[in-house]
């Protein structure tokens, strides 16, 4: 009796296992039928975007002839607004690119210069603001691997949100180190920080934060899902938390690699 028992409830346990298994394949090609459509939708709309703003462009610049205030003004606000769907379509079709196809264009590359050079393409918006912006990068780290392009440009938006979500006189700091078999670079804010009911969802496609919503209007929704997509795809991870006397520290790590460090 209990050894048909006991194989009864194998036999369930392998047909709900399968059945699982067959519903996480159904989800996972719906998924890339969806990602297939967004990414066709997304092409099509940039290219029309794209006809749009170069239409706006030569008349902002005063080549087809001087405008009145009232006019500026209205020309000026379809320019921005289409510069913002622009800026939203772009970050839509890399990360729909990234995930279906999954590839990374690896190479060897200083992560200590990419560091600087997203430090120097922030440097305006926070003086701009009299936000001070430190740095620590630990004398030992450098070259690793991965593609260098998408680690700035994950490093660049989280340092953007950090001064954009920062109050005018507040700091902004980026701090990287060795962490065993990994590299931690961490981004550190003195601005008004994540509702705890949010830290878990700020990384979802399309979702904003409450308070990110009230102080500022105009955002994607998608730099954060992109760069959890870029961290993730390179063998680390990317995690928030609230600092205990105000502001927000973004942590993420990337595999060290048997060279990265001068020393190796």
């Amino acid at each position: 009796f209990v050894f048909l028992l006991t194989t009864s409830i194998s036999e369930q346990f392998g047909l709900q296992q399968e059945g699982m298994e067959k519903a996480s394949a159904q989800l996972e090609e719906k998924d890339q039928v969806k990602n297939e459509y967004v990414l066709r939708v997304t092409h099509d709309i940039k290219g029309h975007l794209a006809a749009v703003q170069s239409c706006l462009d030569p008349v902002i610049s005063g080549m087809v002839g001087p405008l009145n205030e009232k006019q500026k003004d209205m020309v000026g606000r379809a320019h921005r607004r289409t510069t913002k769907c622009m800026e939203f379509i772009t970050a839509l079709l890399k990360l729909t690119r990234m995930k279906l196809t999954g590839h990374l264009d690896r190479e060897r590359f200083s992560l200590r210069k990419t560091l600087l050079s997203a430090l120097a393409l922030v440097q305006n918006r926070a003086q701009s603001k009299s936000i001070v912006l430190n740095y620590h990068i630990d004398p030992a780290i450098d070259m690793i691997d991965g593609e260098a392009v998408l680690i700035e440009e994950t490093i660049t938006n989280i340092l953007l949100n950090a001064v954009k979500y920062t109050p005018a006189g507040g700091r902004v700091g980026i701090e990287a180190k060795q962490d065993g078999a990994f590299v931690q670079v961490r981004i550190t804010d003195t601005g008004i920080g994540i509702p705890p009911a949010d830290l878990t969802r700020i990384f979802e496609e399309f979702y904003r934060a409450d308070n990110a919503r009230a102080a500022e209007r105009d955002g994607t929704g998608l730099g954060l899902a992109f760069a959890k997509q870029v961290v993730e795809r390179h063998g680390g991870r990317i995690w928030a938390e609230n600092n205990p006397t105000g502001g927000s520290t973004f942590t993420f790590t990337l595999p060290a690699g048997p060279s990265a460090t001068g020393g190796r």
